[in-house]
C-alpha cells in the first residue's frame, strides 16, 4: 500500500510504536533508531534520501567521508532489521492490520495491509494479573534455653527484638542467596559480550566444494560463491541465539566470510567452527590451546608440542571421540572481546556450544577454577561420541591469563 491518507499513516505510525516494544527491538538502540528513520522518510516522501551513506551519518553518526566498503553498519544493520521484522510476523501472523518490511537490497520499506479476519477483530487487553501473596517467612522455633516466660517483667520487650532479628536475617540470607544464583558461571562467561557498547556479532564458518580437499569441502573464501553452513554449525548458531535471546542479548548473525577486520574490532565476536572458519584460525594465535593446520586435524598445547589432542583414526567414524576449545580472550588483533566455540569436527563444535549454554556443564568450569571469571579462559573439551551422537563433553585442559 502506499501511504497516501492521513488515516493510513497514522495505522502505519501505530504499527511503528508496536513493532518497537516487541521483544525483537525493545532491547536494541540501534535497529528500533534505523527502523524509525527510514518509516518516516517514506511517509514524508522523501525516499530518495535513504541511501547507505546518508543513513551511515543521519543514523550511525559516521563521518560524512565514511569508508562504506569497510564499515558495514547500515547493510549489518538492515539486514538484521529485515530478519527481525519478518519474526515478528511470522509469530503472530494475522494479527497486525498493518505489515512493515524491508525488501533485499534496498533500504526503502513497504507497508502491507492485512485483511484476515483477525486483523480486524480489536484486542481484548486482558485482565491484569494480581500478584500472588508472598507467604511470610518462618521464624526459626527458639531453642529450648531460650523459651521463657513472655509475661515476665523485662521480656516483654526482648522477644519481639529477637524475633524481628531473626526475620531480618532470614530475609537477608534470601536475598544472597538469589544474589549469588543470579550470577551464575553463564553469566560470568558471556558477561563481557553483553555488557559491551555494540551488539554482539555471532560469525558461523562456511564452506565449499573442493573436489581436491580430503573432505570434498574446504573452507569458504570472501571471494567464494554458493558458500553453504553445515548442519552442525547450525545447530551451535540455534543453542546461541536462544540463549541469547532468552538473556535479551543484542546480537546479529554475518557468516565469516562477509565479517570483516573493522567489524571486530566495533563488535565483540563469537567464533563459531574451526576449519570452516578463517577468523578463528587467524585469532587462534592469542590462545595456548590451538587447532593445527589442515588436514592435521588436532587441537595443540603451543607450550608444549608434545601435548596433542587428536580423533583416533583406528576407530569408526561415527565412534570417534572428538575435541573442542571453547575460549573467551581479548584479542590482542582487534582489542576487543573475542569468544571461540569450535570443535575438530561436527560434533565438537555441537557440543561446545551446548557446553557454554548449559548452567549444569558450565558449573564444572567453576569447579576446577573458581578465579576465572575475571581473566581471558580457555577449555578443551573432550566429547565421546557414540553410533554418531555427542555425549557430554568433559574438560580435559584449563589455562587462564
Amino acid at each position: 500500500m502506499h501511504p497516501i491518507s492521513p488515516e493510513e499513516q497514522r495505522l502505519i505510525r501505530d504499527e511503528l510504536v508496536r513493532v518497537l516494544k516487541s521483544r525483537h527491538f525493545s532491547n536494541s538502540r540501534r535497529y528500533p533508531a534505523l527502523l524509525s528513520y527510514i518509516v518516516e522518510k517514506t511517509l514524508a516522501g522523501h525516499t530518495e534520501e535513504l541511501k547507505e551513506r546518508v543513513l551511515g551519518v543521519e543514523v550511525f553518526h559516521r563521518r560524512s567521508n565514511y569508508d562504506s566498503d569497510t564499515d558495514t553498519v547500515v547493510r549489518v544493520a538492515a539486514g538484521e532489521v529485515r530478519r527481525r521484522l519478518v519474526l515478528i510476523y511470522h509469530e503472530s501472523s494475522g494479527e497486525h492490520v498493518i505489515e512493515i518490511s524491508l525488501p533485499t537490497g534496498s533500504y526503502v520499506p513497504e507497508f502491507h495491509r492485512n485483511t484476515a479476519p483477525e486483523a480486524l477483530v480489536p484486542s481484548v487487553t486482558a485482565e491484569p494479573e494480581l500478584p500472588q501473596p508472598v507467604a511470610p517467612a518462618t521464624v526459626p522455633e527458639l531453642p529450648p534455653a531460650l523459651v521463657v516466660d513472655y509475661h515476665q517483667s523485662g521480656w516483654r520487650k526482648i522477644v519481639p527484638g529477637i524475633a524481628l532479628m531473626l526475620l531480618t536475617a532470614s530475609f537477608v540470607g534470601l536475598f544472597l542467596h538469589r544474589k549469588e544464583a543470579r550470577q551464575s558461571a553463564i553469566d560470568l562467561f558471556w558477561q563481557p559480550i553483553r555488557s559491551f557498547s555494540s551488539p554482539a556479532i555471532l560469525s558461523p564458518g562456511a564452506l565449499v566444494q573442493d573436489s581436491n580437499s580430503s573432505y570434498g569441502l574446504t573452507m569458504a573464501q570472501r571471494s567464494d560463491d554458493y558458500t553453504f553452513t553445515s548442519m552442525a554449525t547450525t545447530m551451535a548458531l540455534t543453542d546461541l541465539v536462544h540463549l541469547f535471546s532468552k538473556s535479551r542479548t543484542e546480537y546479529l548473525v554475518q557468516p565469516t566470510s562477509m565479517t570483516t577486520l573493522t567489524d571486530i574490532r566495533q563488535h565483540p565476536v563469537i567464533l563459531i567452527g574451526a576449519y570452516n572458519n578463517e577468523w578463528t584460525m587467524n585469532l587462534q594465535r592469542d590462545l595456548r590451546y590451538r587447532f593445527a593446520d589442515d588436514p592435521d586435524r588436532q587441537i595443540y598445547d603451543a607450550t608444549n608440542a608434545s601435548v596433542r589432542w587428536s580423533r583416533p583414526e583406528s576407530m569408526p567414524c561415527l565412534e570417534r571421540d572428538d575435541y573442542a576449545i571453547v575460549a573467551r580472550f581479548n584479542s590482542t588483533i582487534t582489542r576487543s572481546p573475542v569468544v571461540l566455540i569450535a570443535g575438530i569436527e561436527k560434533n565438537g563444535t555441537e557440543a561446545a556450544a551446548e557446553f557454554v549454554s548449559t548452567p549444569r556443564y558450565m558449573d564444572a568450569l567453576t569447579q576446577q577454577s573458581r578465579d576465572w571469571a575475571s581473566k581471558n579462559v580457555e577449555m578443551v573439551l573432550k566429547i565421546k561420541v557414540v553410533h554418531g551422537k555427542s555425549s557430554v563433553p568433559s574438560i580435559e585442559a584449563v589455562y587462564q591469563w
